[in-house]
């Protein structure tokens, strides 16, 4: 069982350092709030900002976690990970939470859950991804809306896609299903986080309590039923790089052990196989959103313009582009197409 100081020894705290220095560190490493939990829980002293810090935080996850129970009881949406994992930390620990996972089965269970957080929240778009293939298209859609304190705290997030794990667009292809079993799909997509940013404290938190609970309900099945998953899901690699930089800080079980060592042959194989002639590789268009008039289709249409495709969909019109960045004289002209095509329906 992990102890409510887990979190100083994965930042890697000397003996004898200061709270006040090891909260700097947390915030460093951006998982301030699990640490400030963690010092409540252990009756250190807090000033009452800081109270108040941990208060908006503990009320932000119950909020995200309220919204993922609410969609995910849509057969057709479910969560990715949250909730579950935050169930497996010590008691008074807290599971920060950026935003909501969710993978719906289809384009209009999408779209749906989309328009109903704009309605309740306010939220607004804050990319569309088209993600094109050779047997079918994918979307997903990253929303943003304000949190408690709009001033002081990142706004509250939602990300929905038609797919579990999207991959890098380079040689890990998209994965559509999700593992049934909870744990193992939060195991996994914590693994995928490595294709959007390099692992931070909270995925190697997130792994220790994870494999805490996988062990004890799997057993002698454990490094079997984990590698079977990570190979049909391509994610040895990462999950294996995940385990290691865990480990480093907190030791993990043998079973874990022998686990990792079972994955190293099956990671060899799956790098060899990321070449951009993978078979089943999907392209990647950016959604760059050009206003919030939504059309009456819940599905995305493109329409090929001069400075790209210009797409309309439930939550407004945005200019598909494969680059990030984008000029203000595109901007401009594809805001000018955007309307053209809402005259020429009228």
């Amino acid at each position: 069982m992990l102890e409510l100081n887990v979190v100083d020894l994965l930042l890697g705290v000397p003996a004898g350092c200061p709270p006040w220095r090891v909260a700097d560190m947390a915030n460093r490493a951006r998982i301030l709030p699990t640490w400030l939990s963690s010092a409540v829980a252990r009756e250190l002293p807090l000033n009452p900002g800081a109270h108040a810090y941990l208060e908006r935080w503990r009320q932000r996850v119950a909020e995200l976690h309220a919204i993922g129970e609410e969609f995910s009881r849509d057969q057709r949406i479910g969560l990715l990970k949250g909730a579950r994992i935050a169930t497996f930390l010590p008691p008074g620990l807290l599971r920060q939470s950026g935003d909501v996972d969710l993978v719906a089965s289809d384009e209009a269970a999408l779209w749906e859950c989309a328009v109903a957080l704009r309605d309740r929240y306010g939220a607004v778009v804050q990319s569309v991804s088209l993600m094109q293939g050779p047997h079918g298209n994918h979307v997903g859609v990253a929303l943003k809306w304000p949190a408690a304190e709009p001033y002081l705290d990142k706004p509250m997030g939602a990300d929905i896609t038609t797919c579990a794990f999207a991959g890098d667009f380079a040689g890990v292809p998209i994965r559509v299903d999700p593992p049934r079993d909870d744990d193992l799909c939060g195991l996994f997509a914590v693994a995928e986080e490595r294709f959007q940013r390099t692992f931070r404290v909270k995925d190697l938190l997130d792994l220790l309590v994870l494999a805490e609970a996988l062990e004890q309900r799997l057993a002698d099945r454990l490094t079997d039923v984990v590698c079977e998953h990570a190979a049909r899901l391509a994610l040895a690699p990462e999950l294996r790089q995940l385990i290691r930089k865990a480990d480093a800080w907190v030791p993990v079980s043998d079973a874990w052990i022998a686990t990792l060592a079972a994955l190293g042959p099956l990671a060899e194989r799956e790098k060899a196989l990321r070449q951009p002639d993978r078979p089943g590789m999907h392209g990647l268009l950016f959604g760059f959103p050009l206003d919030d008039i939504g059309s009456d289709e819940l599905t995305v249409r493109l329409h090929p313009g001069a400075d790209g495709q210009v797409a309309t969909t439930p939550l407004g019109a945005c200019l598909l582009t494969s680059s990030q960045t984008l000029g203000a004289e595109s901007v401009e002209s594809a805001t000018r197409f955007a309307r053209s095509l809402r005259a020429t329906a009228c």
